[in-house]
């Protein structure tokens, strides 16, 4: 296992969401009869063996990884990130939020490719939770929490971000899944 341009990197799984819009906790949904984590997982492991998973859902420990609780509370993805980012020992941070079933190597190879040392952030062009951080990034993510600034995209817009295109051979495996609706339809897609 390794991964492209030879970066020692720490996997992040953000699993702490509270899942409104789906009712239930996503990241155990299942699909082809496996919760999402275990694919999300999957794709990870063909990169790395250093995995966080960010959860106060002690449901997550069957996965044998790390499970770390938010450091501060209900503060949405920006929370979870500086929480995995505080709890990292690499320099380099894949972030993926626990609603992305169809991640895989390819895509994960494409963005960590995609790197550059001179950002801080490696993204698929609006898709921000799957994504490479440096783990420098960590005081942004602090001042956005100690200023109430809890979206996702205003933090990004402080920082060096790559954005890489979106081509159709991978958009596909980007989909995350948010509804009751968007599972329904996804259970068709292989």
């Amino acid at each position: 296992m390794s991964s492209p341009k030879g970066l020692d990197i720490t996997g992040i799984i953000l699993a702490g969401g509270k899942s409104r819009r789906m009712g239930e906790d996503k990241g155990l949904k299942l699909h082809k009869g496996k919760p999402f984590i275990a694919h999300i997982l999957n794709a990870l492991e063909s990169i790395t063996d250093k995995i966080l998973i960010i959860t106060n859902n002690p449901s997550y420990t069957i996965f044998d990884y790390p499970c770390i609780s938010d450091i501060i509370p209900d503060l949405g993805p920006v929370g979870g990130i500086y929480t995995g980012l505080t709890n990292t020992k690499t320099k380099h941070n894949l972030v993926l939020s626990c609603d992305v079933p169809f991640v895989n190597q390819m895509v994960l190879d494409k963005l960590i490719s995609a790197y550059e040392p001179n950002f801080d952030v490696i993204t698929f062009q609006d898709i921000p939770l799957i994504t490479l951080y440096n783990q420098s990034v960590i005081n942004t993510f602090l001042e956005s929490i100690s200023k109430k600034r809890l979206s996702l995209r205003k933090t990004l817009s402080t920082l060096k971000v790559k954005s890489i295109p979106i081509e159709d051979t991978i958009a596909p495996y980007l989909k995350n899944i948010n509804t009751p609706q968007q599972y329904k339809q996804a259970t068709q897609w292989n």
